[in-house]
C-alpha cells in the first residue's frame, strides 16, 4: 500500500482519540480510470465516551450518499491522489457545522465494512475489485436496499479461553451471521486506550434501518457462552 494512501480502521480496531477528531462516515468508492462512484456509506460504531471503534452500521438509504457537497467533496479529495483503479473509503467528518474531509484509504481484500456494505446493497466490491485488476468495468448495480450491520464483540476483561459458542436458538432477530475469532487456548480481551484488543467474536446484522440493527447487535452477547481456561 502506498504511504499515501494510510491504513485506515485496520482490522483489530482503532480508536479515535477524541469524539469531535471521528469520523461521521466513510464512503465507499470505486475507482476506474480517474471516476470515482460513491457506493455506498457506513457509520463507523464507538462504544460510549472515548471507547474505541468497535464496526460499522451500513443503509443502503443513507442520505449522505446523495448530498451533492459529500459527493463532490470525495470525488475532490481524490483527484491527483491514489491508485487510478481501486476500492477506496474516505472519512468524512463533521466540524464545526461544516463537513469535512480527514483522509483517504485504499481498502484491503476482507475489510470489515466491506462485509457490511455487501450485505446492505448485495454489490460485490470483491468481485468489482476483480474486474478492476484484469482491467475490465466493475459491475456496481445494488441488489439489495436494506441495513447492515458488522460489530467486534470483546469480553469485559481480559480472559484466557478454552472455547466459545454461539447458542443459535438464543440468538436474537435480525442477526445475519456470527464468525467465532478467538480459538481456544487463546486469549480475548477489550481495547485499551489507542492499543486494539483481540475479539471474541464478529457479529453481522441485517435489517429495515440501522436501529434494528443495533438493537440486534446490542442483544447478541447474550447468546455467546465463553468458556475460561481454568488455572
Amino acid at each position: 500500500m502506498s504511504e499515501r494512501w494510510p491504513a485506515l480502521l485496520p482490522a483489530g480496531g482503532e480508536e479515535w482519540p477524541e469524539a469531535d477528531e471521528r469520523p461521521l462516515a466513510l464512503v465507499v468508492s470505486v475507482v476506474c480510470d480517474g471516476q470515482v462512484d460513491p457506493v455506498f456509506v457506513a457509520r463507523p460504531e464507538h462504544a460510549a465516551g472515548r471507547d474505541p471503534f468497535r464496526g460499522y452500521v451500513v443503509e443502503a438509504a443513507d442520505p449522505l450518499l446523495h448530498r451533492p457537497d459529500a459527493v463532490g467533496l470525495v470525488r475532490a479529495m481524490h483527484c491527483g491522489t491514489g491508485p487510478g483503479r481501486g476500492v477506496t473509503a474516505t472519512a468524512l467528518r463533521l466540524k464545526d457545522g461544516d463537513l469535512q474531509g480527514v483522509r483517504i484509504a485504499e481498502l484491503r481484500e476482507g475489510a470489515l465494512v466491506l462485509r457490511a456494505g455487501w450485505l446492505a446493497t448485495g454489490t460485490d466490491l470483491v468481485r468489482a475489485r476483480m474486474a478492476l485488476a484484469a482491467g475490465g468495468d466493475p459491475d456496481l448495480v445494488p441488489r439489495r436496499r436494506c441495513a447492515a450491520g458488522a460489530r467486534l464483540l470483546y469480553p469485559p476483561a481480559a480472559v484466557a479461553l478454552e472455547g466459545v459458542e454461539v447458542e443459535v436458538a438464543a440468538l436474537p432477530p435480525g442477526i445475519w451471521e456470527t464468525e467465532v475469532l478467538a480459538r481456544p487456548g487463546e486469549s480475548a480481551r477489550p481495547p485499551a486506550g489507542a492499543g486494539a484488543g483481540e475479539p471474541l467474536v464478529l457479529g453481522l446484522a441485517a435489517g429495515e434501518d440501522g436501529a434494528a440493527c443495533r438493537r440486534a447487535l446490542d442483544l447478541l452477547p447474550g447468546a455467546l457462552r465463553v468458556h475460561e481456561l481454568r488455572s
